[in-house]
């Protein structure tokens, strides 16, 4: 009973979207983008069955070579600085999600009160601040 009715509970089908996407050192947007088609296809299978706008309650990417094989494991710290790897991984998230008329938008991770002192282009975490993927944020989303 309670699987029938909790759909018309909730207005939001939340997910947080570190989904592996790539085996490469360094995609491209298109091998993102390629990356995500099955399983953008098994959450639109979702979204259909429960009828109700998809929100990413987390999404990113660290600044670091091969970060779309695992990209939740935030334990490896170490991992040469691959700047244009993050900033063409969420390239490829905003073209795959931001013009679908049942997705919402999406938090990304992780960003720190504190801009001035955190990020940068020797950092390989996943904070986009002070890097070229800051840049790119501030077009997509008109910032």
């Amino acid at each position: 009973m309670l699987a029938s009715t909790f759909p018309k509970e909730i207005d939001y089908i939340g997910i947080d979207a570190y989904f592996p996407v790539s085996d490469l050192k360094s995609p491209t947007v298109a091998d993102y983008e390629a990356g995500w088609q099955p399983h953008k296809q098994a959450i639109l299978k979702l979204q259909k069955s429960v009828k109700k706008p998809v929100l990413f309650t987390e999404f990113g990417y660290r600044s670091v070579d091969f970060n779309g094989k695992e990209p939740w494991d935030s334990n490896r710290i170490e991992g040469s600085v691959n700047l244009q790897a993050q900033a063409n991984a969420l390239q490829a998230i905003h073209n795959q999600f931001w013009q679908e008329e049942w997705f919402a938008g999406g938090f990304i991770w992780k960003w720190f009160h504190r801009h001035a002192n955190v990020g940068g282009e020797k950092n390989n975490r996943f904070t986009p601040q002070n890097k070229p993927a800051e840049e790119l944020i501030r077009k997509l989303y008109g910032l």
